[in-house]
C-alpha cells in the first residue's frame, strides 16, 4: 500500500482482531467462557492495540503530531476493519472448536430454567410479568457460530465507536504554531 494512512489503519485492524481473539482463545483454554462473564474483558485490549497503533502512525508518519479529525479517522476505520476481521476468525474458531460455544450454550440454558422456574414459582404474584419471562424462556434458541458473530459485530461495533472517540482525543498532538512578529 502506498498511502501510510490504510496501511497503519489496516495493520492496526489486524493487530487489534487477532488480540481479541487471542484473548478470547486464552479464555476458553483456561476453562473460563469468553462471552458471559468475560465478555468485556476485550475492551482494554482493544484500546491497548488502537493506541499503539495511533501512537506508531503518529511518530513514524505524522512526524510526532496528529490533528483529532485524522486520528478519529484512523480509529474508525481500524475499529471497522477489526470487527470485521475478528468476526470472521470468531466464526472460524467457534467452527473448529464447537467446545467454546457449547459451554456456553449450556450456560443460557441453566439460566433459562432458572428463570422459567423463578417465573412459575411468582405466578400468582405478577402474573404478566410472569408471562414474560415464560414466553422468553420458549424463544430461547441454539447459538450458531454466525450468530455470536453477528452479535460480537454490533457490540464490538458500538463499543470500538467509543473506544475510538476516546483513543482519538487521547492521542491526538497538535503542531505548535511558530509565533511570528
Amino acid at each position: 500500500m502506498k498511502n501510510p494512512f490504510w496501511k497503519y489503519a489496516f495493520l492496526t485492524a489486524a493487530t487489534m482482531a487477532v488480540g481479541v481473539l487471542l484473548l478470547n482463545v486464552t479464555f476458553h483454554a483456561l476453562g473460563l467462557n469468553p462471552f458471559r462473564e468475560y465478555e468485556f474483558m476485550f475492551m482494554p485490549v482493544y484500546f491497548g492495540l488502537l493506541v499503539f497503533g495511533l501512537f506508531r502512525y503518529r511518530r513514524k508518519v505524522m512526524k510526532g503530531y496528529l490533528e483529532g479529525w485524522r486520528a478519529i479517522s484512523f480509529g474508525l476505520v481500524s475499529n471497522f476493519v477489526a470487527i470485521i476481521l475478528y468476526c470472521g476468525l470468531l466464526y472460524g474458531f467457534l467452527t473448529t472448536v464447537p467446545a467454546a460455544l457449547e459451554k456456553h450454550q449450556i450456560e443460557v440454558d441453566a439460566y433459562a430454567i432458572a428463570l422459567k422456574k423463578g417465573a412459575e414459582a411468582h405466578m400468582e404474584e405478577s402474573e404478566k410479568m410472569s408471562e414474560l419471562l415464560l414466553g422468553a424462556t420458549k424463544n430461547n434458541d441454539r447459538i450458531t457460530p454466525s450468530i455470536m458473530a453477528i452479535d460480537k459485530f454490533f457490540k464490538m461495533g458500538m463499543i470500538g465507536f467509543v473506544i475510538v472517540m476516546v483513543a482519538g482525543l487521547f492521542m491526538m498532538k497538535k503542531k505548535p504554531e511558530s509565533i511570528t512578529d
